[in-house]
């Protein structure tokens, strides 16, 4: 150090780094140091030199306003040494541990050299103040050890230079819910360097790179020879410099770099007709990885094709385990789907899930599977006494007669029942398109269970069994029980495919229930006078089931 360099106070969050120290900045006009700048200062334990610089990044009112630069404890340190050519000090291994630059310390891991270096300043009298402080720290998400910088060579793109075209293209978006936008686009602002897409592991896609032995040219497959392995195929041609030699690249692709091109991947790109369906309609995902799948997705279709990757981007919450936390693995609070189906059955679990609202997070409770599975037995035996009804030789001819003739028949229950089905209908098609299946389940839920089988079919069952009742009556309530249920079904359809299609099949249809049409909705039915008077009837129907009851009549 210059001799007439009193020294400099540092406050640090990284004692044990200071072996890679390589520079102290400060303030270009902080006035305590400005008669320092270019001198140097000696590092205590290590004892390397080291030159007082300015840059005005420093904020001269944080800590001692004097800040080392060491390689590499953070992003600003790095930045630093790359701005003003500093010297590289590998003083953390890939395993975590210090290396042979870091004196004393060489083999410790990072928590423990921390702890013994502080013991060592307080030692040899350099430490003046200790106190804990908070602070964000990058971490791994599955162990949540901190993350470190090393100096390693990797591949790159360069998505800070498509940062405001992709939010362009996420506005063009439609989310679902919108407030989840926010996370791409707070994201992509807060981006300060590029994506590394290069990764140190065996499995995974291969970077099709190999590198001329004599003159290091990176050399790249031809189009027809994709896709390549370039640790077993070699280029097709030597190199411009006459080499035949090759070395393979062997570090492969992070696994976003093949997922972020899926909607190209449907559409058969680039291969003719893939602009027919592209973008796709939909995107389902969940909110833990719109930074990634979305936002990396969002960019290379982008930069591939200059259009957005999807219409729509639905976003799903996380499924949290009965103890109230994100189901785990490592927290053993896991219910599979598998166990959930011997259980059940699909149907139930659907139920279960699609009751869930967009972007929101949802708890497993087996009360929930129950209730799904309760409902579809309800409808089953709804089914079972309608086909008592309905699929005698007889009424099936009466049913495949006249339409309209039946329907001049109807009586206002008839009527009733398939103004509650229309309404159904609209609230479910709405539910559909906004993505909000827990409407749709509910709304079919509470029909079902409350309009059709505690309200119609009770007060229809006079006719089924009444011989004082017209034929013409009769087939009318069978129209109506027949056609509530087919079209009831087609709603259900979507989120109880099995026993939709199941029920569907007794009918006698040739193709599956997926494959008909949506039931269209008649404005006709779209009477709140129709509704009221069928509720009052119900109401009175209803009062007199429990009067009957009452009086054991």
């Amino acid at each position: 150090a210059d001799a007439s360099v009193p020294g400099v106070l540092i406050a640090t969050t990284r004692p044990e780094l200071m072996s890679a120290c390589v520079a102290v900045v400060v303030h270009p006009d902080d006035e305590r140091y400005n008669s320092l700048l270019g001198k140097y200062v000696e590092v205590p334990l290590s004892g390397q030199k080291v030159k007082i610089i300015a840059d005005e990044e420093v904020d001269m009112e944080y800590g001692t306003g004097a800040v080392m630069i060491c390689t590499f404890g953070d992003k600003t340190d790095v930045a630093w040494v790359n701005k003003y050519d500093l010297d590289v000090i590998e003083a953390i291994s890939e395993q975590g541990i210090l290396t042979e630059a870091a004196g004393r310390y060489e083999g410790m891991e990072l928590q423990d050299a921390k702890k013994q270096t502080i013991e060592d300043l307080k030692a040899e009298g350099y430490l003046t103040k200790q106190e804990e402080v908070d602070q964000n720290v990058g971490q791994c998400w599955r162990c949540k050890t901190p993350i470190e910088i090393l100096v390693k060579k990797q591949w790159f793109v360069a998505v800070t230079k498509l940062i405001d075209e992709s939010k362009k293209a996420s506005n063009e978006m439609r989310w679902v819910p919108e407030h989840m936008e926010s996370r791409l686009l707070n994201w992509a602002d807060s981006m300060e360097w590029d994506w590394c897409i290069s990764r140190q592991r065996l499995f995974a896609t291969p970077i099709p790179v190999w590198y001329c032995k004599d003159c290091g040219k990176v050399i790249l497959p031809k189009e027809e020879q994709l896709p390549i392995d370039p640790t077993v195929d070699k280029p097709l041609e030597p190199c411009e410099c006459g080499c035949n030699e090759f070395i393979p690249e062997e570090d492969v692709l992070d696994t976003w770099m093949d997922s972020s091109i899926s909607p190209l991947s449907v559409a058969d790109w680039p291969n003719p007709g893939w602009e027919e369906i592209f973008p796709s309609s939909i995107r389902p995902q969940g909110h833990d990885i719109i930074r990634t799948w979305a936002f990396y997705t969002t960019l290379r279709c982008l930069a591939l094709t200059g259009q957005k990757p999807f219409d729509d981007i639905v976003i799903n919450g996380m499924v949290f385990g009965e103890d109230g936390y994100k189901m785990s693995k490592s927290r053993g609070n896991v219910t599979g789907p598998e166990e959930v189906i011997a259980e059940y059955g699909a149907d139930p679990l659907r139920l279960w899930a699609a009751n869930s609202v967009p972007g929101s997070d949802v708890a497993f409770d087996w009360k929930n599977i129950k209730h799904g599975y309760k409902f579809i037995r309800k409808f089953w035996n709804a089914f079972r006494f309608i086909s008592m009804h309905i699929f005698d030789e007889e009424s099936e001819k009466a049913l495949s007669g006249d339409i309209e003739a039946i329907k001049a028949n109807m009586n206002p229950m008839d009527t009733w029942i398939f103004a509650k089905l229309n309404k159904v209908n609209k609230i479910v098609d709405e539910a559909f398109y906004d993505y909000n299946y827990s409407i749709a389940v509910n709304t079919i839920e509470q029909f079902v269970w409350h309009d059709f089988c505690d309200e119609y079919i009770e007060a229809v069952k006079y006719r089924l069994y009444n011989d004082d009742i017209s034929e013409e009556s009769r087939i009318a309530a069978k129209y109506t029980l027949r056609t509530v249920i087919e079209d009831t079904l087609k709603l259900l359809a979507p989120i109880a495919p099995f026993f939709a299609e199941e029920v569907y099949q007794y009918f006698g249809h040739e193709g599956s229930i997926h494959n008909e049409l949506w039931p269209e909705i008649d404005p006709k039915l779209d009477s709140t006078q129709v509704e009221e008077d069928g509720d009052l009837a119900s109401e009175l129907i209803g009062e007199v089931r429990r009067f009957k009851s009452a009086s054991k009549i």
